[in-house]
């Protein structure tokens, strides 16, 4: 009998066939010189690695994205948790987070590009913005899905306000807060990739404004694939962090596994 980790693996690899062959009948049906065959599209691949420096450009958009998301990261946790503290300091931090969280976060773009300039700060700053202000938000609203008798009865044998952030509503709200993670690591991408787009001559979204002015089908599909597949990769690993701690706390990961 196959192990069920190498069935997802043939159920993945059966799919990507199964793309393939619907793109080549796709093409072949409705030729046309922007929608360009898989084999082309790899073809090009291998040219943005050799003519393009592409591995270059990667690395460039990953060092943005982790130098921004590890920031973002930090900035929530610190902020959240004193706002669980301080009752005070979260209705005087609240209204600013509500309102950066409810705001589209490209729309901060133009305005940092003002403010920062065109260089590496003004990806790393706009994922800052995208991923810290929506966990702090998370860790504040993480109280709610809590049974407050537990917090309670905590605080009333004693317990000191850190010690039930840290001993309970922390262990209890994490898939909550992971959640939340794998959808900002994979936005940290996005708005990286725009900000690259918009006004930097490094990184994916530069490769990607350089095969639209030249229209480059194929080369524009390449890179869609690449910052898909490094997208996926991100949220994986924060799901592999959250299986660790998950176990370590006792938290039921292993039940969503065996789903």
């Amino acid at each position: 009998m196959i192990k069920k980790k190498y069935l997802h693996i043939i159920y993945f690899i059966a799919a990507i066939m199964i793309y393939v062959v619907v793109w080549y009948l796709l093409v072949l049906i409705y030729p046309s010189p922007l929608f360009p065959l898989p084999h082309e599209v790899l073809y090009y691949f291998l040219v943005l690695i050799i003519r393009e420096n592409l591995l270059y450009h990667i690395l460039v958009t990953f060092y943005r994205v982790f130098i921004g998301f590890l920031l973002g990261v930090l900035l929530g946790f610190i902020i959240g948790f004193i706002s669980l503290i301080s009752r005070i300091f979260k209705n005087l931090i609240y209204p600013l987070v509500a309102f950066i969280v409810a705001t589209p976060s490209f729309t901060f773009i133009p305005l940092l590009m003002l403010w920062i300039g065109l260089n590496d700060l003004l990806p790393i700053i706009a994922v800052v913005i995208c991923t810290g202000f929506p966990l702090i938000y998370a860790v504040i609203s993480s109280v709610k899905i809590i049974d407050q008798e537990i917090i309670n009865v905590a605080l009333s044998l004693g317990a000191k306000p850190y010690v039930v952030i840290f001993k309970i509503i922390l262990p209890l709200s994490i898939t909550h807060i992971a959640s939340l993670l794998k959808f900002e690591v994979i936005h940290s991408w996005r708005i990286v990739f725009v900000a690259e787009y918009l006004g930097l001559t490094t990184g994916l979204g530069y490769l990607m404004a350089y095969a639209y002015s030249t229209i480059r089908v194929e080369e524009i599909i390449a890179l869609i694939i690449v910052i898909g597949i490094l997208s996926l990769i991100s949220q994986y690993f924060i799901e592999y962090i959250e299986s660790i701690i998950t176990r370590k706390w006792g938290v039921g990961w292993g039940r969503i596994e065996e789903w």
